[in-house]
């Protein structure tokens, strides 16, 4: 207890102290001791009091690794950015770099709130690794590039099958199509295209008699595209398949009657 005293009180005299030396020392005291809240403090204070020094670019290096430390994303971005912005030239500058991009990474909100930020973290790591492509980091980086296109892309597919969970056939069509054209590699590909035939036949059995031949034809492109792209024992090849029949047994009797 006595030490725990002790320690607060030398805490509390060099956060009222005046003395940049003293705030420092303390700083980095705290922060070899993992004590990063505390740390900040002091450095936010230094930060005020240093002007374009050696000892300004120390303090902006550890306040920014405080509040990675500490798992504070957005300031530990903005302050690792700000590095890169004043300290151009030092050799901890393509390290903050990097950081300030993977503290945007790992700032990415879950899957159901909007994913632009996303692909704008994709872009900058793209840009990072295009004009670093021999630093330490560019294997990281295209790692949490690949991390974040591969949430993008089940946002999509959730996109699609929320569609098709509400009946919304013509939306699931079309959404489809847009995702296999956005990420052709998607794993889900397969099932995507499956359900641009199996919409398009559900949509065209729920149409207006008026319509249905037009949509039972526009099923038969659609398998075209489903066969052309996946094998016969493909997972959904089976099913696919007795659509088209029934597609085609549709159209013949609409023609029929017409």
């Amino acid at each position: 207890m006595a030490l725990a005293f002790q320690s607060c009180g030398e805490y509390q005299k060099a956060y009222k102290s005046k003395d940049a030396t003293v705030k420092y020392q303390k700083a980095m005291q705290l922060y070899a001791k993992k004590d990063y809240a505390k740390s900040v403090v002091l450095l936010e204070q230094l930060k005020d009091i240093y002007r374009r020094t050696d000892s300004l670019e120390v303090t902006y290096y550890h306040i920014a690794m405080c509040y990675f430390k500490l798992e504070d994303y957005t300031y530990a971005s903005m302050f690792f950015k700000d590095y890169t912005d004043n300290f151009s030239k030092t050799p901890r500058t393509l390290e903050c770099a990097y950081l300030g991009l993977y503290c945007d990474y790992m700032g990415i909100g879950p899957l159901d709130l909007d994913q632009s930020d996303t692909k704008n973290v994709i872009d900058a790591m793209q840009t990072f690794t295009n004009y670093y492509p021999d630093s330490p980091y560019t294997q990281k980086c295209n790692e949490h590039i690949d991390d974040m296109r591969h949430r993008l892309q089940q946002k999509e597919y959730e996109r699609v099958v929320q569609y098709y969970n509400m009946g919304e056939y013509k939306s699931v069509v079309t959404a489809a199509r847009n995702s296999i054209k956005m990420y052709p590699d998607i794993q889900q590909r397969e099932e995507l295209e499956f359900l641009t035939v199996k919409s398009q036949y559900l949509y065209a059995k729920n149409s207006i008699e008026a319509k249905r031949l037009e949509r039972f034809q526009e099923v038969l492109v659609n398998f075209e595209d489903y066969k052309y792209n996946n094998a016969k024992n493909s997972e959904h090849y089976a099913e696919a398949l007795r659509m088209f029949e029934d597609s085609k047994v549709q159209i013949k009797k609409l023609k029929e009657n017409l």
